[in-house]
């Protein structure tokens, strides 16, 4: 779940960090503890300390860069969708402000604190802005940049802008902590939404030969309910029963397992990409886009190509035997493409799956309040709802506009399981898919009410009535026109 607040604007200097590798190294530790323990061969009670808690940009003073982070570059992803949007960066946005409140510009790479706005912090701010007047940002690096990202989803990305920009209508309300948490917590459920429509959009490309999907073209801030037509839309089922419904965990169950077979089926899609991109590096013009390199499927001389690389992985010494998986792929005589791709597919599958499993785990937060993965240890994994997950978007969902203006407002909870299910895939009422089983009808509506229950646990929902459209979550935190800026 490691996260980061890469918030550099390409180009020009913001604030005087002029260079991306500061900007892209702000929040790069383990959000989650302040604490990183060192290598496995060192005793456990020997630990080294990364950084202070990341609730101010300035705490990028402290960061120790021997540390390795291990975000799985997060915060590149991260600072490729913020680094263009004007919500976000800029002289009238929100996040990068609230960042850095309290301080002002000092020298080229540098804040420090504003004595005139010391009387408006939290203590806990305050103190660790004064505790880092003695230190220096580091120089950046003026070698490194980060590398840009081209969205597969531009949606996926306008999604996240979104939610990051309703969460900081809190910003004056919610203590500066429990909303730093509250954004590292949803910048690691977005960055998990997109893996999972990215491996199923990848796959599809390469099966069907079809870059993307027609509906999500056309999404715009103002219409991400569309996401939930898109074909690669996440089916997400997440059993609020807590295991007590074997029928609603049993569903869970099988849609991680689902989920995890697109996965292993995109391992050998990613093969045949990147091969295909290499072939396509030899030829004059070449861009290196999705859509350049699978065009090259059909071209002429790509048999030839991969028949000398599949020659060079099946090669053996005089008088040794054919490795048995090898000579298994190539009794299937498949084309060279699949070939060579079917025998990296066999001999990496064990470390890929195994990478890959402890990712989707981190930023799927297994076995954690924030996120919506429990198991493990023996146990088939299953979709579930934290409760700090489930927090996060019901003050999402309260969120709306009026006059140009951000309030909150409250939604029914019919509204909002609908609106689970449209913007992120979440389901609790359906399964997605044509079932007329009366156990399954059973456990949906088990897990529906499971899902009032902890509303009501948390303190967002009373029920008065058994008509739905009394049934209403309100916000925790009510906000109105008169208290927010503009939209």
């Amino acid at each position: 779940n490691s996260s980061t607040f890469a918030l550099q604007s390409t180009g020009a200097s913001v604030l005087g960090f002029a260079h991306d590798r500061v900007a892209g190294s702000t929040f790069r530790v383990e959000p989650n503890q302040t604490i990183k323990r060192g290598r496995l061969r060192v005793p456990k009670s020997r630990e080294r300390i990364a950084n202070l808690k990341p609730i101010h940009m300035s705490t990028i003073k402290l960061l120790d860069p021997r540390i390795r982070s291990q975000d799985r570059d997060l915060s590149v992803f991260l600072y490729n969708v913020f680094r263009d949007t004007d919500l976000i960066i800029g002289e009238s946005s929100l996040l990068l402000p609230y960042l850095i409140k309290g301080t002002t510009p000092f020298g080229d790479h540098d804040l420090k604190l504003n004595e005139a706005q010391a009387g408006h912090l939290d203590v806990e701010t305050l103190f660790l802005l004064r505790l880092l007047e003695n230190f220096k940002t580091d120089l950046p690096d003026n070698r490194k940049k980060v590398a840009p990202h081209a969205f597969l989803c531009l949606a996926q990305q306008q999604l996240l802008i979104n939610d990051t920009a309703r969460l900081l209508v809190y910003r004056d309300v919610i203590p500066r902590r429990e909303l730093i948490q509250y954004l590292v917590s949803l910048f690691s459920f977005h960055a998990a939404l997109y893996c999972l429509r990215s491996f199923s959009l990848i796959l599809k490309l390469v099966e069907a030969k079809k870059y993307r999907c027609a509906k999500c073209k056309g999404i715009k801030p103002d219409t991400l309910e569309l996401l939930g037509n898109c074909e690669h839309h996440p089916d997400i089922f997440v059993d609020l029963t807590n295991g007590q419904d074997k029928t609603c965990d049993e569903l869970a169950k099988q849609k991680v397992a689902k989920h995890y077979g697109v996965m292993f089926r995109y391992f050998r899609a990613h093969y045949i990409l990147k091969k295909l991109d290499e072939f396509a590096q030899t030829f004059r013009g070449y861009k290196g886009t999705i859509e350049e390199a699978i065009s090259y499927m059909g071209h002429k001389d790509v048999d030839g190509y991969f028949r000398t690389k599949l020659a060079e992985v099946t090669e053996v010494e005089e008088g040794a035997e054919q490795d048995p998986e090898i000579k298994a792929v190539l009794d299937l005589n498949l084309s060279p493409v699949d070939s060579f791709v079917e025998i990296l597919y066999q001999k990496t599958f064990k470390s890929r799956s195994r990478n890959h499993k402890a990712l989707m785990a981190s930023l799927c937060g297994l076995n954690r309040e924030d996120g919506f993965l429990y198991g493990g240890r023996g146990k088939r994994r299953k979709y579930v709802l934290g409760n700090q997950l489930l927090e996060i978007l019901v003050q999402l969902a309260v969120v709306g506009a009026r006059n140009g203006h951000f309030i909150t407002e409250p939604i029914t909870v019919a509204g909002f399981v609908k609106w689970l299910r449209e913007r992120y895939g979440i389901l609790i009422d359906t399964t997605g898919e044509q079932n007329d089983s009366p156990d399954v009808a059973r456990a949906l509506e088990a897990n529906y009410i499971a899902l009032k229950d902890r509303l009501r646990q948390l303190g967002f929902f009373t029920d008065l009535s058994d008509a739905s459209i009394s049934q209403v979550i309100k916000a925790r935190f009510p906000i109105t026109a008169d208290a927010t800026t503009y939209v």
